[in-house]
């Protein structure tokens, strides 16, 4: 049986009977979409520990709140959207609480690079977390997700030319962000 078909007829089982599925079928369920959430929150979060949790989060609400989902089929949309709910909730919590250090002038709060990370990463990730919203969730998902410009319109509900709009003009305030950043640290020097 395809791992598809087996995670629905899963989900169906959880819905009837939730003592009734086997723990390692939950679990299969479970692993087959840790990675791509995680990697979905990394693009928003710009950090794998923060993103790890954030999938660990979206699959726990996802199972709690099970009985919401309509349509198995559709499990992997629906898991993608609360983890996105919940990654971008963090990264507005952690921006509030970024503000007010700086208001308060607790300079040394501010986003130390991570580390094992070429320092033009950090370069690029502060670039990305300047974008405007709707710029930034293209990148991610095209960049970060590696998706295709029609799966990116359908996850956004949006039309596959405003995706191609949206990429291009990302692309360019990322150049155009980099270029400086590049010029100010020659500068620097």
């Amino acid at each position: 049986m395809p791992t598809t078909a087996l995670m629905i007829e899963t989900l169906v089982q959880m819905r009837h009977d939730p003592g009734g599925v086997p723990v390692d079928q939950f679990w299969a369920l479970v692993e087959r979409f840790r990675a791509d959430l995680v990697n979905q929150a990394l693009g928003i979060l710009s950090s794998q520990p923060d993103a790890e949790d954030v999938a660990q989060e979206a699959l726990s609400k996802a199972f709690l709140e099970l009985h919401k989902l309509r349509d198995p089929a559709k499990l992997g949309w629906w898991l993608r959207r609360i983890n996105r709910c919940q990654a971008l909730e963090l990264r507005r919590k952690r921006l509030r609480a970024r503000e007010e250090r700086l208001a308060t002038g607790q300079v040394d709060a501010l986003r130390a690079p991570e580390r094992n990370r070429p320092p033009e990463a950090d370069a690029v990730v502060r670039a990305v977390d300047q974008l405007p919203e709707h710029f930034r969730e293209v990148v991610v998902l095209k960049y970060w997700e590696k998706l295709g410009n029609d799966e990116i319109a359908v996850r956004l509900n949006i039309a596959p030319v405003t995706v191609r709009t949206r990429l291009a003009r990302a692309d360019g305030l990322l150049a155009r962000a980099l270029r400086v950043a590049r010029r100010e640290e020659e500068h620097a020097r």
